[in-house]
């Protein structure tokens, strides 16, 4: 599915409601030349609306930058707990934080929206306040309407977050066909019509999966009209979240000595730098220790002892059988979109940040794509819900060791039989963890890291050890599968 997008906008008071006065006085208004940013394939929409809406603003950055200058090609998040197994490349991981990142480098102001009936909206309202992000709430369409024309009057496109099966363009005929429904894509409303009931929209998703895969050469996609009531649905459907980026002040510090830091700790997996003042940067594994212990798991035993979780479920057998293929459809887009978001942020870094050794930089990051695109295949990204698309060696591995252990019922033998197979799996994912673990390294021979980095989960030891008292009572008495 489309990658999910937790969005804002600008120039409103904090925590206040859009006022509907603000519902422009002209019948029509449309942005001219915004520009079209493909997202390239799925996971990577969010990005390249951003990139879209920054260049309209005077911020030249391409999706590559982007990925760059927000380091999320640069981030990457595991984590594996009872029946818990997560992978999160960096372009999903969080989007608002990078965004607010990406936006102080580069002098911009932002805020993010989000519908009043968001599930924990308050929650993360007050989570990105604190964090000095600006964050507005919409009480409904009325809202987002009105939202919508103040934006696009005072000259700037709106990001918002919508359910892709809406959207009017035939690519996502693929989506209705599978009824696969709920998921979050971002696009820009760059224009509205009261008059038609129509808004004009710049969809970076067209051609980004199905059999329509491609670059859109025919504009489909750029400037495309869609009815307010389409529209609503769609956006309702995401609770209405919405992104506005405009121009700010002036930044006060260079750009290399905020983001080089960054991009550094995110290599190294520091948790603090991926989940500031949240007991996540202890429990979870990120940066090159993420690609470790994700092939420390990768081990027949370590699968076998995962999948004990789900002993005694009725269909037992039938329900592992489909984890395991899952899983490796899981972790292999996972991984797909890390390198690929890596792969064009390394080659764009030199040019953001000069003083880094090109050379030297270049040839850790070589060494990481090489082992990351042994692992990646596009095939489950371009074809999302299709099973039988699975071609990439992670993905082509579990569903092998699923068919064997259909077929014989003994998941222990399914295992060990393609144990070289796994073999080669965490070897390519030891050969990442060294490469970043070294890129990282780079970095630091210019912008050394912070003695506090390395002692904090030190100083934080005796809160990760009420963390897992509670988690220890919690799985003893109320151990049951939750996904």
């Amino acid at each position: 599915m489309m990658m999910l997008v937790f969005p804002m906008t600008t120039g409103m008071m904090i925590g206040m409601h859009y006022p509907q006065s603000a519902f422009a006085p002209s019948q029509s208004a449309t942005l001219e030349d915004v520009p079209f940013v493909w997202q390239e394939i799925n996971g990577f929409c969010n990005w390249a609306a951003t990139s879209s809406a920054l260049q309209y603003i005077g911020v030249d950055l391409d999706l590559a930058a982007v990925f760059a200058a927000t380091t999320v090609g640069f981030s990457y998040a595991y984590y594996k707990y009872n029946d818990s197994l997560l992978t999160y490349p960096g372009v999903i991981y969080k989007q608002v934080e990078p965004t607010q990142f990406l936006s102080e480098l580069y002098g911009v102001n932002y805020t993010v929206y989000v519908g009043e009936n968001l599930p924990g909206g308050d929650h993360a309202q007050q989570l990105w306040e604190n964090e000095g992000i600006n964050v507005g709430r919409i009480s409904g369409q009325t809202d987002a309407l009105a939202l919508m024309r103040n934006t696009i009057d005072q000259g700037y496109p709106l990001l918002v977050s919508v359910d892709p099966m809406w959207l009017p363009t035939a690519d996502y005929d693929y989506l209705r066909e599978r009824g696969l429904s709920g998921g979050g894509h971002a696009i820009l409303i760059v224009g509205y019509n009261n008059t038609e009931g129509t808004a004009t929209i710049i969809d970076p998703g067209v051609g980004s999966f199905g059999d329509q895969y491609g670059y859109p050469d025919n504009g489909r996609g750029n400037y495309t009209t869609i009815s307010y009531s389409q529209l609503s649905t769609a956006w309702s459907s995401r609770y209405y979240i919405s992104e506005l980026l405009q121009p700010g002040p002036e930044p006060d510090q260079d750009i290399s000595d905020s983001l080089a830091p960054a991009i550094r700790d995110k290599l190294l997996g520091v948790g603090s730098s991926y989940a500031p003042s949240s007991s996540s940067a202890f429990l979870w594994s990120f940066g090159e220790g993420a690609f470790r212990k994700m092939s420390e798991d990768l081990a027949p035993s370590s699968i076998r002892e995962f999948l004990t979780i789900f002993d005694g479920l009725e269909n037992e057998h039938a329900f592992k059988a489909a984890a395991l293929v899952f899983m490796g459809i899981g972790i292999e887009s996972s991984l797909t979109l890390q390198y690929l978001s890596f792969r064009t942020a390394a080659q764009a870094l030199p040019k953001i940040i000069p003083q880094i050794d090109e050379t030297d930089f270049s040839a850790s990051s070589a060494e990481a794509v090489f082992s990351m695109s042994a692992l990646s295949s596009n095939s489950t990204l371009i074809y999302p819900g299709n099973v039988s698309r699975i071609d990439g060696l992670v993905s082509s591995t579990f569903a092998d060791i699923s068919a064997e252990f259909n077929s014989t019922g003994n998941l222990e033998s399914s295992l060990e039989s393609y144990s070289d197979d796994l073999s080669v799996i965490s070897d390519y994912l030891d050969q990442t963890a060294d490469a970043w673990l070294e890129a990282g390294n780079e970095i630091s021979k210019i912008w050394p890291s912070s003695p506090l980095s390395a002692m904090a989960p030190y100083i934080a030891i005796g809160g990760i050890i009420v963390v897992f008292i509670v988690a220890g009572i919690w799985y003893y008495i109320f151990k049951k599968p939750t996904q």
